[in-house]
């Protein structure tokens, strides 16, 4: 068995178009608004309860060994118990021997028994819809053929094998191929039969396959049907009817035809008959065309308001349900998206019928990933990427992948656009392929980001009909394309705004260039949701699961949840996909509010300015002291981080007194925040004043010229748990950043620390913060304004914590309320995987501020 060594496929059918034949008689039900398949009397499936056993590498295939557990088809193997989870982003999972993968090679015995009630003239065929990574098929004991391309149908002709009455599937799974090379996806790696299995019983003669095409011709639809079968198929089309022969092709025409887009999915019914089958499809009357640089749809410009979406669920990894989908886009929908980028792979066949019947438009994805070879030397390297990409050992590979993708979803009109695959560099290994989609469908464009990372010679190919970058800076887009005479494609962003944690800052600056450039088609976030594994204690990520090699955390960087919760980052989007630009200040009346107290008394450590007690009234306000606060942690500074605690030492800076006056009302503070063995990282100077029922705090500071990109400066202190509820002027209800408001509107709201925290945030951070307030009110307990708009957050959790936890289940609760009030607080951007923050997001390195406290 050395199959698994090259690219081909044994015994499966030539790769064709999703549909699944009714008989004649049959009712036709939906689910979800498309056509139930499972109401077919021609469709049989095979999901269930299938028996498995684990073994440590092909040669122990035994067909005859007994089986000893069970497990749920589809699923994922990992998510049973069996081998181990592993999340990586761009490495091979194991050592990189081309074309060989490792004799210890995890792989499972399938065994499902199934009665059929056989019939002369029928043919009955198998379909896997999704098996990770390869699979050899035995049926009743009899070899029938071995397939890969992990998210790719296998259809196999088993009618000379099955018998009338019982019969029994043997299915050996391996869990690496030479296929793994070119599915490197930034995911985790499951495998198993993790797609739907089912027979579909069919006449001697039918109907094999058949390409539908459409177009506009002024206000009318065309519809163009080519039959590729050997028989002949009658087609109804509303009050039309044709017979397409052979190999033939007949043409419908609609006059003033209601066109399908992402606003208005309008779609019509045709329907193939032959033989006793009949098949329903949906057209969706649109014309994608590019003019000049401009993308457009039925003639018009569009942008593309994307996202990039795995196939995930947090329960069953890799396999995903029809609900599960649905709900997606649902959500994509209220979100204000209107496309999706299929990461890295073809989806489960059904969700591009959802999509039609949704409304989005699909950028139809590759099989395609070898982000692996630029890491398979220590480091990065361009050229090992090119190597695999001029390495012609892959070419048969890459093109069987190109033509599972065109051939399954060639008929959907949600299908916008083909992408050739994800970072795999570009070269000859790729010619035959990207030829053959050029040649079997000139109505969609092609798209291919990684010539980016190719030689240059490939850069402007005539294969690729756009520009296409991943998280480019602005100033990038506007020299290379916008400013480039030679660029005459149009510009699309495959990857922008990295949703990891606290993110998406920049979207809205993307977008006003976006929106002022015809030739800028339009971007897809990364990503659409978390991949977190669900367990009992909560979220794991990558490292969590005992793996050698993973990537942590950074599977967790999507605008919702594992579970779709929506994350302020998809409020941000949804905000600027809607159309909206700019979020004001506007004239918000400061409450009144009632002054309780009657006087106020302070006490602070004369050697620090820290502020260690506030008592109204004789009661004690403070549960730890005010004192100053530089750090925080984001995803998206994730490298910054360590540099701001290991180079520059901010993590254990201490507050220093250096001058100290005591004046009548209070007092008056020069100092510096230092930590051991470095000059100070900031200077101060404080003073506190009290009058009655009112302490005014004069601030203001100024960073060491060394400290790089300051993440903020203000005050931290705790308050007793009982005064969680606060009131503010500014921007909400949503958290709010210098460059991420758009989602919010400027006024008056009310909230409490639980409430303002997001605790659904995987990895816990930075979150909470409300920008450019002039008004903060801790219900009974104080209020506070400022002679310049502050940030602050009211949370259950200090910025320690936020910065230390791994795991949102991991935050300790604490007995007290955490307040910071910031005099400034650095944008959010999205640097996980994206540009640096720009400038203009930064903290002043020097300002200051006069708090005013009313208790």
């Amino acid at each position: 068995m050395k199959e698994f060594e090259s690219f081909k496929r044994i015994g499966t059918m030539p790769h064709r178009s999703y549909y699944i034949p009714f008989a004649e008689d049959d009712k036709i039900k939906t689910v979800y608004g498309i056509v139930n398949r499972e109401s077919s009397s021609r469709f049989t499936s095979l999901d269930g309860i299938w028996q498995i056993k684990q073994i440590g590498c092909v040669e122990d295939f035994n067909i005859n060994e007994e089986l000893d557990a069970t497990i749920p088809v589809p699923s994922c193997t990992q998510m049973h118990g069996y081998d181990q989870i592993q999340y990586l982003n761009s490495r091979y999972p194991f050592p990189v021997m081309l074309p060989h993968v490792p004799h210890d090679n995890p792989c499972w015995h399938y065994r499902r028994s199934f009665s059929l009630a056989k019939k002369e003239g029928e043919r009955y065929y198998l379909n896997f819809e999704g098996v990770d990574s390869a699979f050899y098929l035995y049926v009743n004991g009899q070899f029938k053929g071995y397939s890969q391309i992990s998210h790719a149908t296998s259809e196999f002709d088993i009618t000379e094998l099955v018998v009338d009455g019982e019969n029994t599937l043997d299915v050996l799974v391996l869990k690496w191929c030479i296929s793994t090379y070119l599915e490197c996806q930034d995911k985790f790696r499951f495998s198993g039969i993790f797609r739907n299995v089912y027979i579909l019983n069919r006449p001697e003669q039918h109907i094999t396959d058949y390409f539908i095409k459409v177009d506009l011709d002024g206000n009318d639809g065309v519809l163009t049907f080519k039959n590729e079968s050997d028989i002949a198929i009658d087609l109804t089309f509303g009050r039309q009817k044709a017979v397409a022969k052979p190999k033939k092709t007949v043409e419908f025409r609609t006059v003033n035809v209601r066109k399908w887009t992402a606003e208005t999915p309008n779609l019509y019914t045709l329907e193939l008959r032959a033989n006793g089958e009949k098949i329903i499809e949906k057209v969706g009357f649109r014309k994608v065309s590019i003019d000049r640089k401009v993308f457009k749809i039925k003639g018009e410009h569009i942008k593309l308001k994307g996202v990039n979406r795995h196939d995930f669920s947090c329960k069953t990894g890799a396999t995903v349900s029809l609900a599960n989908m649905v709900e997606d886009l649902r959500l994509m929908k209220y979100l204000n998206v209107n496309a999706v980028r299929t990461s890295h792979y073809p989806n489960r066949p059904e969700f591009y019928q959802l999509c039609d019947k949704f409304g989005i438009y699909v950028m139809d994805e590759a099989d395609l990933e070898t982000h692996g070879a630029a890491h398979r030397l220590p480091g990065h390297s361009d050229l090992l990427w090119q190597e695999y990409g001029d390495n012609e050992i892959f070419e048969p590979g890459i093109t069987d992948r190109y033509t599972a993708l065109v051939e399954r979803d060639k008929n959907r009109p949600s299908v916008i656009i083909w992408s050739l695959g994800n970072e795999s560099a570009f070269g000859k290994a790729f010619i035959n392929g990207a030829k053959y989609i050029r040649k079997r469908d000139s109505s969609r464009p092609v798209h291919y980001e990684n010539l980016q990372n190719a030689a240059p010679k490939y850069y402007y190919t005539k294969l690729v009909d756009m520009c296409s970058m991943m998280y480019p800076s602005i100033e990038k887009i506007q020299t290379k394309v916008l400013d480039n005479p030679k660029e005459t494609r149009p510009f699309v962003m495959c990857e922008y705004t990295h949703a990891m944690g606290n993110s998406c800052g920049d979207i809205n600056d993307y977008w006003k260039l976006i929106d002022a450039n015809e030739q800028l088609m339009g971007a897809f976030v990364w990503e659409w949701a978390d991949h977190g594994i669900k367990t009992k204690k909560g979220f794991l990520y990558g490292g969590d699961f005992g793996e050698q090699e993973h990537d942590g955390n950074f599977c967790c960087d999507g605008l919702l949840t594992p579970d779709r919760k929506i994350k302020s980052n998809a409020l941000e989007m949804k905000a600027v996909y809607g159309g909206k630009r700019e979020s004001k200040i506007t004239d918000v009346a400061i409450p009144e509010g009632e002054s309780n107290a009657k006087a106020i008394s302070i006490e602070v450590n004369e050697y620090t300015g820290e502020l260690t007690s506030v008592k109204a009234d004789g009661k004690e306000v403070l549960r730890t002291p005010m004192r100053f606060n530089l750090l925080r942690y984001t995803d998206n500074e994730r490298t910054l981080y360590p540099r701001w605690v290991n180079k520059y030492r901010l993590g254990v800076c201490h507050q220093y007194a250096l001058d100290c006056v005591k004046t009548e009302n209070g007092y008056s503070f020069s100092g510096a925040i230092a930590a051991n063995c470095f000059e100070p990282a900031a200077s101060f100077e404080l003073s506190y004043t009290v009058s009655g029922n009112e302490l005014t705090v004069d601030v203001g500071y100024e960073f060491a010229d060394y400290i790089e990109s300051p993440a903020r400066l203000g005050f931290e202190f705790a308050i007793d748990k009982a005064y969680d509820r606060f009131a503010y002027v500014g921007f909400g209800p949503t958290e709010s950043y210098v460059d991420k408001k758009i989602a919010c509107e400027y006024g008056y709201y009310e909230s409490s620390a639980k409430e303002n925290y997001d605790i659904n945030v995987v990895r816990p951070q930075e979150s909470g913060s409300h920008c450019d307030s002039k008004y903060l009110a801790i219900k009974d307990l104080f209020a506070l304004t400022a002679d310049a708009p502050f940030s602050f957050s009211v949370n259950p959790y200090t910025t320690k914590q936020l910065c230390n936890t791994k795991h949102n289940f991991e935050l300790a609760e604490n007995d007290f309320v955490n307040v910071c009030v910031d005099l400034a607080m650095r944008g959010v951007g999205s640097h996980s995987c994206g540009p640096k923050l720009d400038a203009k997001y930064e903290i002043p390195r020097k300002a200051k501020n006069t708090f005013k406290f009313k208790f």
